[in-house]
């Protein structure tokens, strides 16, 4: 159950799976670039097939992923949109994922890299994204929650602060989850988001990595809902 959820929350960040309408395999096998060309080819008009192609190419010298580019073109010509209103933001989130891909390094996935320009959309510094420890699983639910806690008031330092501290413990994603949750909860107690984070701090190092005490009551839920993160990603392209 925990496996299919964290499957199904990863594959969320991937814009690309629901537009383009390719599946991820249970294996994690990520949707190729070939497979969104084709896909983009048979449904966007041919003027902006080719636009969106010479966009991919450009931004291809620095190691921004095809799929996402072509997909939020897709989705701007599902939605009626004209290309003229939709492609400069396809062109904005084009920016974005190559400042992801700047910070997180060439080895990065693309789940984690459309994670990233999602987290720099929504005000989370590249510096921060850049100081994520290499030498430990960096998932795209982390930067969800960091994203998540910048927006909330914390700052940047002491959210990659606990990021690091969770990732360091192996927190799993699934409680990962439940950081920004608590944090939120305390907010809105009055506790200032500096402090809020702090104690959240301690209390993963007391659990080391567990359960961030008893469950959550109602409206502190974790973000476990596909549509409200599909959502929170697609808002990273520039509002197609």
């Amino acid at each position: 159950m925990r496996t299919e959820l964290l499957r199904r929350l990863s594959a969320l960040t991937f814009t690309a799976m629901a537009v383009i309408g390719t599946p991820i395999a249970s294996s994690g096998q990520e949707v190729t670039g070939e497979a969104a060309r084709v896909r983009a080819q048979e449904v966007l008009p041919p003027a902006v097939f080719e636009e969106v192609t010479a966009l991919v190419t450009e931004m291809e010298s620095q190691g921004v992923p095809s799929e996402p580019l072509f997909a939020k073109a897709i989705e701007g010509t599902a939605k009626g949109i004209p290309s003229d209103r939709f492609m400069p933001g396809v062109r904005a989130y084009a920016g974005r994922l190559g400042q992801s891909r700047g910070a997180l390094g060439p080895q990065a996935s693309i789940p984690l890299v459309i994670a990233g320009a999602d987290a720099i959309q929504r005000g989370v510094p590249t510096e921060a994204l850049r100081s994520l420890p290499t030498d430990r699983p960096r998932s795209p639910i982390a930067l969800l929650v960091l994203s998540e806690l910048v927006e909330s008031g914390v700052p940047a330092d002491r959210a990659i602060a606990v990021l690091r501290q969770s990732m360091d413990q192996r927190v799993q994603d699934q409680n990962m989850l439940n950081i920004s949750a608590r944090v939120r909860r305390l907010i809105r107690d009055g506790v200032p988001p500096a402090e809020a984070i702090d104690r959240v701090r301690r209390a993963i190092r007391r659990n080391r990595g567990g359960q961030l005490g008893p469950n959550l009551p109602a409206g502190d839920q974790v973000i476990n809902d596909r549509r409200i993160l599909r959502d929170r990603i697609r808002r990273s392209g520039g509002g197609v």
